[in-house]
């Protein structure tokens, strides 16, 4: 790993690079948080059902153990297309589901090979089917954990919240014997992202008042952490030692959440603010729209070695 300095913005203008973010990450998770969490036409978010509760919990688990090293785009279709098809089987009795019949879905929409899901190339020789599997069975084992110890898992995972917190719910699932084999890397990027998403749910949505949004996790991607070395947020910029123009974002996420949550904002806003830059066309890997992104005022953009370098004109 090499470990670059740059220009970094004052704190006054760190502070507010990051409102903007955590603005820009409110407004339009607002909007766009059932497209991102795929949920079917079956399964109501809204509703103050304990059992349907369960069913949104349950279907999370799964849409993101899929989720891991996918294509975001086919993983909603294809989360959406099990939970309609498959209804109330696939959320408590799993087992039951012939592997032909889960296949025939994974392959109408991840294609033969399931390469339209899976990048073959970064799977180190695993077969996406095989993969997919793999995973489904992972959380088909949970679920049947649940029923061997009768538990379900809304009540689960509000025990755990009230008890050891957002970081103890994050530990409770990332180190679970059935389902940290589920997980990609140590401190799994899909984990905090489902973390985030059931106290997002669990708070904002059924406003139950168990934790806060200030306490939830970063993920940080290479789209995230690529905002945070781009604008000056980060004094020091880590890239990977054999391939020098791309940066290890997992390896400054302990920086930039600690940054975050310096200055009191909500991680999971700025997060998500960060990563909007990406989708909504702003701060792209090549050619970057610089002038109608909006940090532009203050980002650093070229002044000194960032995720630009290899870029820069």
């Amino acid at each position: 790993m090499a470990t670059k300095k740059q220009l970094s913005l004052s704190q006054e203008e760190k502070y507010e690079v990051l409102n903007i973010l955590e603005n820009y990450g409110r407004s339009n998770w607002l909007v766009r948080w059932k497209e991102h969490m795929s949920l079917p036409s079956n399964i109501d978010p809204y509703s103050n059902d304990e059992f349907v509760k369960e069913k949104v919990f349950r279907y999370l688990l799964i849409r993101v153990l899929i989720n891991q090293q996918a294509n975001f785009e086919k993983v909603r279709e294809l989360s959406i297309e099990i939970a309609e098809e498959f209804t109330e089987k696939v959320l408590f009795k799993p087992h039951k589901i012939l592997e032909t019949e889960l296949l025939k879905i994974f392959r109408k929409v991840a294609g033969e090979k399931g390469s339209l899901l899976y990048k073959v190339g970064f799977l180190g020789g695993i077969k996406p089917v095989s993969l997919f599997v793999y995973r489904f069975k992972a959380y088909e084992a949970f679920i049947k954990w649940l029923e061997n110890t009768k538990q379900n898992l809304f009540t689960l995972v509000t025990s755990i919240t009230k008890t050891n917190g957002v970081v103890g719910l994050y530990n409770f699932l990332k180190e679970h014997p059935v389902l940290e084999v589920g997980w990609v890397g140590n401190d799994p990027k899909a984990c905090r992202m489902l973390v985030n998403w059931y106290i997002y749910l669990m708070e904002e949505v059924w406003e139950m008042g168990i934790s806060s949004l200030k306490d939830t996790l970063m993920i940080v991607d290479g789209h995230v952490g690529k905002v945070f070395c781009r604008s000056g947020l980060l004094e020091e910029v880590k890239y990977e030692k054999k391939r020098p123009f791309i940066i290890e974002a997992s390896k400054m996420r302990g920086e930039i959440e600690e940054l975050v949550k310096s200055f009191g904002l909500i991680p999971f806003y700025v997060d998500n603010g960060a990563f909007y830059l990406y989708e909504d066309g702003y701060c792209l890997e090549l050619d970057p729209n610089c002038k109608d992104c909006p940090l532009t005022k203050i980002c650093k953009k070229y002044t000194q070695w960032t995720a630009y370098k290899m870029f820069k004109k």
